[in-house]
């Protein structure tokens, strides 16, 4: 964004200007059709979107709202909303058409830029998670006074300033022959590494190191509980759950993160950067199929919204035993 402000607008950025051939010039030589792939994708995004969009207005309720763990699972699933958006029904589209970044400058490099401070914001509000979660085990005394009641919102605060601060660095941007994000626009072939964001590679591993040594602490509690699973009580329940929603989540995130740091920074082969890309739709896409699947609050609130969308849908039908009585 920095660079947008400087040149005033997209198109004037020397590193991004595309001025050497006309969009459909460039969507025919360095792009390739991927209509298989590209069809995939959307359906994917329509997918979790159906899902993830009732599952948000479910953690907004006001009864779930007022608990920590779903305020900042609600800053989580406005994040993957916004990214599935792009990562996925976009990208799909762009992927179907065969797209560069100079098919679209303007909607690409914004697009990733947001993509980008979101998957940022996503990843330190995933830590945040895990902490809030730790310190319920360990240290619940601590947890009350770091998050209760509006210092939840101090704390997410500080995510969103963060994610905010990738606006201004180096974005992905989409090459459909590659199928994926990245960081070279693929304008100048011999000046690929004058696009490489630093602070996104230093994001990636980061959240890696963290979060694998926050993970062992809670590796141990989950084991013991599982040893006795039997004795467990609803409370107990309740936490291994939710061990296990952050978990799946965190891992995910962890495999994303460091496989799209090396694709950006070494020549990988086309299988490695779709992994990549794919692992990334799973990471912002997975926790709406986690919290149906294990999240039983939010199950049964999302089968109460499916039963009511289906009566909504399907009109009534009365019979009549005796048609003759009508006027």
């Amino acid at each position: 964004m920095d660079n947008i402000l400087k040149y005033g607008s997209i198109d004037n950025i020397p590193m991004y200007n595309c001025s050497a051939r006309t969009p459909s010039q460039w969507t025919l030589e360095t792009g390739e059709p991927q209509p298989i792939i590209g069809s995939l994708q959307v359906a994917y995004g329509i997918i979790v979107l159906t899902l993830y969009i009732p599952i948000a207005f479910i953690m907004l309720e006001k009864k779930n709202y007022k608990l920590t763990s779903f305020k900042i699972m609600f800053q989580l699933a406005l994040a993957d909303i916004i990214v599935i958006a792009i990562n996925s029904i976009l990208t799909g589209i762009l992927a179907f058409q065969g797209a560069v970044y100079c098919t679209y400058p303007t909607l690409i490099y914004l697009s990733g830029s947001i993509a980008m401070s979101l998957w940022c914001l996503s990843c330190l509000t995933s830590l945040i998670l895990v902490c809030n979660r730790l310190l319920i085990f360990f240290k619940p005394k601590i947890e009350a006074l770091l998050f209760e009641g509006k210092k939840t919102f101090i704390i997410l605060g500080f995510s969103l300033v963060y994610g905010g601060y990738f606006l201004f660095t180096t974005p992905h941007v989409y090459n459909s022959k590659r199928l994926a994000w990245f960081f070279d626009p693929m304008i100048f072939p011999n000046r690929i590494h004058d696009y490489d964001n630093t602070s996104h590679a230093i994001n990636n591993f980061s959240i890696v190191a963290i979060t694998c040594v926050m993970y062992i602490p809670f590796y141990k509690i989950v084991r013991q509980n599982l040893n006795d699973v039997q004795s467990l009580s609803r409370v107990q329940s309740v936490k291994v759950q939710v061990f296990v929603q952050s978990f799946l989540i965190c891992v995910a995130t962890q495999l994303a993160g460091i496989i799209y740091v090396f694709m950006n920074l070494f020549q990988v082969s086309t299988c490695v950067t779709v992994i990549g890309h794919a692992l990334w739709q799973f990471v912002q896409g997975a926790p709406a199929f986690i919290y149906i699947g294990l999240n039983e609050l939010i199950r049964k609130r999302f089968s109460k919204f499916l039963k009511c969308q289906k009566n909504v849908v399907t009109p009534s039908v009365h019979f009549v035993q005796n048609p003759s009585a009508l006027p």
